[in-house]
């Protein structure tokens, strides 16, 4: 029976591992299978509509447990765990080494050594390359010392592009970060100029005739003004210039805003998913977008037949604007002192949508919009939630009947990801996009967990909405704090106006009452469904515990406040000390005011409120030893005029002191 690929590294990882343990032929016959099991499976991902960025990270992922196995067996069929393994170190460079690779691309890879090139390191060598080619790949493959490695990258700019973005794959880590570390030097020395100079002029002044046109009628999806080369070549300058490596990093700066970081992310993912549809069909690396390809990609992605290319190519030549702009804003942004011409982009010829009589509309006259990209499911009601307007009724249909394209690549999507936070991110306007996505069936099938639970009535604790109408009224709570009257109200918009995130505690609302579906004691359960829908879209693991904290504890606040002594000092603590920082404060606190306000008519009250403030006030002021304002000191209220008007007239010189001595709670 012959072993897989995995077994096979698994024994060439042990210590114990000699040339008979197995042979080469084998260790190349699973590896050839390996590589093509996973290929094929991520090109049934892409056909189902994967996210294009997905399948180039999924890709990088195969390509290196496929370099580091091979990199095992070397070791292992020499016999030089020992010898070698300290001197040595195997990297990914170029795009490989950003983590994103093509169906068909180059596998960029430099083999990097200490010390003198001896007997072992021409050994592994000779065993490398050749295995490399063999195992199916097309391999761009180096072999350096570090003392070298860093003179090429001295010396020339291309070099260090590819050493720019270089990441460690196998060997010693410390070798490849000899490596690293000269290049961050470079990164701050005279060559950062001079490399931010070519760089913006390989994209504008000596871009070649053939890819100057970013409406050229076949281009190259990579190299042409408004490609992929464009958006690396951004990413390339912010990296030397600002120390950013992500788009994340570049709106935290203010380079880009966050609109502006959206449109970015979906552009990309459109140009990958057309660069992996054009390498899969054609079985080879293929970046330039022919006549045949446009009909092909147009048909693939279910474009309507008759205008199905040009309706295609709008759509390209909209992300390639967005793509060409965000070169020049980089340029000017880093070298603002060149003499270069940094000509306007124009605008896309394309609108994607157009708001009209206060409704939304998309995709006039394509009933196939959708299935085009399907990431457009979620991006329409971000757009929703930013102007707050509605869909309008043929839009709603057309989401409705697209909903089949929502599977398990919608659901792991990146861009699908950032379009939902980003809708999470503005609360006063996500209970409005959210509820226009549930009732259409989007929200429930993005989050089948709000499906499962959106019809079931609990009555328990007085509500008297279904899980799921209970969910949205209080996400669209946060919309009407200007109505709640009075100190509460001040209060409740002050944190909502100081609460970082706010995305963590819209999820959060989202997500609290999830376990009712097994019943009405549900807090864990929530807590465990909200921790397995983190995980399914990628939220990370901070945000993950910061949103289940809310969850856990969603109850605590309006229980201690309605049930307990809060005049209590150990009770106070122990509160306060549970949240342990103003941050789940507040959205605790804002939490609490939305579940209760939408239990049922008439729950909410001002007395349940003045209760919700006075724990609050109180927890702030143990946390940050004092007390945030909530208006007029409660002892100038009507009630305390009063007592000093029914006081002696000889004692109300003394009112106030009295009053002042009392708490809130009498007021």
């Amino acid at each position: 029976m012959n072993r897989s690929f995995e077994e096979l590294v698994a024994l060439a990882e042990s210590p114990d591992a000699t040339h008979d343990t197995f042979t080469r032929d084998e260790c190349l016959l699973a590896t050839r299978q390996y590589a093509a099991l996973n290929r094929e499976a991520l090109r049934r991902e892409h056909a189902d509509g994967a996210s294009g960025s997905n399948i180039v990270h999924l890709l990088s992922d195969t390509a290196d447990d496929v370099v580091r196995g091979i990199y095992h067996f070397a070791l292992a069929s020499l016999g030089l765990h020992r010898a070698v393994q300290s001197r040595v170190a195997l990297c990914a460079l170029g795009g490989y080494g950003r983590g994103e690779l093509s169906p068909f691309s180059d596998l960029d890879i430099s083999l990097l050594y200490e010390g003198p090139l001896d007997e072992h390191i021409r050994a592994i060598n000779g065993f490398l390359i050749p295995f490399f080619w063999d195992s199916g790949f097309v391999v761009g493959y180096s072999i350096h010392s570090i003392h070298e490695a860093n003179e090429l990258a001295s010396d020339d700019i291309l070099t260090f592009t590819r050493f720019l973005e270089s990441r460690h794959l196998a060997g010693d880590s410390m070798v490849f970060a000899r490596l690293k570390l000269h290049i961050r030097e470079l990164q701050s020395g005279p060559l950062a100029e001079k490399f931010i100079e070519q760089k913006v002029r390989d994209r504008y002044e000596t871009l070649t005739t053939e890819h100057r046109d970013m409406y050229a009628p076949e281009p190259n999806i990579k190299e042409n003004a408004g490609g992929l080369r464009d958006f690396h070549t951004a990413l390339w300058l912010l990296m030397i210039s600002y120390g950013i490596t992500t788009l994340d990093e570049a709106v935290a700066q203010g380079i880009i805003s966050q609109d502006e970081h959206l449109s970015l992310i979906d552009a990309v993912d459109l140009m990958w998913r057309i660069r992996n549809e054009m390498h899969f069909h054609a079985g080879r690396a293929e970046d330039r977008l022919t006549y045949a390809n446009q009909l092909h990609i147009a048909e693939a992605f279910g474009y309507v037949p008759g205008p199905s290319v040009r309706l295609f190519m709008q759509d390209y030549y909209t992300a390639a604007g967005k793509l060409r702009r965000f070169m020049r804003l980089t340029a000017r942004a880093c070298s603002p002192n060149t003499n270069i011409n940094l000509p306007d982009s124009g605008m896309p010829i394309a609108q994607d949508y157009v708001i009209e009589n206060g409704e939304l509309y998309v995709g006039v006259g394509d009933t196939q919009w959708f299935f085009h990209s399907p990431t457009r499911l979620m991006e329409v009601f971000w757009i929703c939630a930013r102007h707050k307007v509605p869909l309008s009724h043929g839009v709603e249909r057309m989401v409705t009947a697209s909903l089949d394209l929502v599977n398990d690549a919608f659901r792991e999507s990146d861009v699908v990801r950032r379009f939902f936070l980003a809708i999470c991110n503005h609360p006063l306007q996500a209970g409005h996009a959210l509820r226009q996505a549930a009732s259409v069936g989007l929200l429930g099938r993005y989050i089948p967990e709000f499906a499962d639970v959106d019809n079931v009535i609990r009555y328990a604790d007085f509500h008297s909405f279904p899980v799921g109408e209970h969910t949205l009224r209080a996400i669209e709570s946060l919309a009407n704090l200007d109505s709640v009257p009075g100190a509460v109200g001040r209060c409740l918009r002050e944190a909502i106006e100081n609460l970082s995130d706010p995305y963590i505690l819209v999820l959060a609302i989202l997500f609290h009452d999830l376990g009712k579906v097994h019943g009405d004691v549900h807090v864990e359960e929530s807590v465990k469904l909200t921790r397995q829908i983190c995980e399914r879209i990628a939220i990370d693991e901070g945000d993950t515990e910061r949103i289940a904290f809310l969850v856990q504890h969603h109850i605590l606040m309006t229980t201690i406040s309605q049930y307990r002594d809060i005049d209590d000092e150990d009770i106070v603590e122990s509160f306060s000390d549970t949240m342990q920082n103003e941050y789940r404060l507040r959205a605790l606190f804002l939490l609490s005011y939305a579940d209760l306000s939408a239990v049922a008519p008439g729950v909410w009250n001002e007395w349940k409120g003045a209760l919700l403030l006075q724990l609050y006030l109180r927890a702030v002021k143990r946390l940050l030893g004092r007390a945030e304002t909530s208006g007029d000191e409660y002892w100038k209220s009507s009630k305390a005029d009063e007592v000093r008007e029914s006081a002696p007239p000889e004692l109300r010189a003394h009112v106030d002191v009295h009053l002042q001595g009392l708490n809130q709670r009498y007021f």
